[in-house]
């Protein structure tokens, strides 16, 4: 999902474990893709490559997609720069707290299993990628995003980053709870506009893609 183009933090796991679900190495490469570097790639095993790759086209989508840059135009007035990080874990926030909506498991149920796909595959991954693996399961994220409570955490944490690794870019981004509460009703529209054709693409691309 968009984010600027400098990424300090991974955003939205929910989605990408979701589009990924069905083959352990894509939900994996899912979540360990915004810590893999192109040099890293030839030490991935196939699996986990494949699931980089999904997750890399999936971003691509989202960033193009109208509705998704429509989420963004309805709180970059007030954020600027940050528009894209904040519609990207919000969107995931929708789709936790509409779960039902997009699937027939609980999400307790798919976190758990996403929980134990991940940790079958913390070996061998770069290590920031298997370190933020080994935090994002002992913190239960999955099913804090469905939280306004959980959103904010996200939203501080990826604040602390960013001050830390781009200090001219710090922003609170807890500020914006009270702007993403208030436009919540249309980034739901939005979202469930946009998320079905991004299942689909996502879809699409797994049937057609070389075994």
């Amino acid at each position: 999902m968009p984010v600027p183009t400098s990424r300090t933090e991974p955003l939205n796991f929910l989605a990408h474990l979701h589009l990924a679900d069905g083959d352990p190495g894509d939900m994996a490469g899912g979540v360990a893709a915004d810590f893999v570097r192109n040099p890293d790639l030839p030490s991935l095993t196939p699996d986990v490559l494949r699931g980089v790759m999904l997750h890399r086209l999936i971003d691509g989508f989202t960033d193009r997609h109208p509705l998704t840059l429509r989420s963004i135009s309805r709180v970059s007035r007030e954020f600027g720069w940050f528009g894209g990080i904040l519609i990207d874990i919000y969107y995931d926030h929708i789709l936790a707290r509409e779960w039902t909506r997009y699937s027939t498991e609980t999400l307790p149920s798919f976190a758990a299993r996403s929980y134990r796909v991940l940790e079958d595959h913390l070996v061998g991954l770069p290590g920031d990628a298997s370190d933020f693996m080994r935090r994002f399961v002992d913190e239960d994220r999955l099913n804090r995003y469905a939280t306004l409570d959980g959103i904010e955490d996200t939203l501080a944490r990826v604040s602390k980053v960013i001050a830390k690794r781009i200090p001219n870019r710090a922003m609170w981004l807890p500020d914006a709870m009270p702007l993403l509460i208030s436009r919540d009703a249309d980034l739901a529209t939005d979202f469930h506009g946009f998320y079905p054709e991004l299942m689909a693409f996502a879809t699409e691309h797994k049937i057609n893609r070389p075994k």
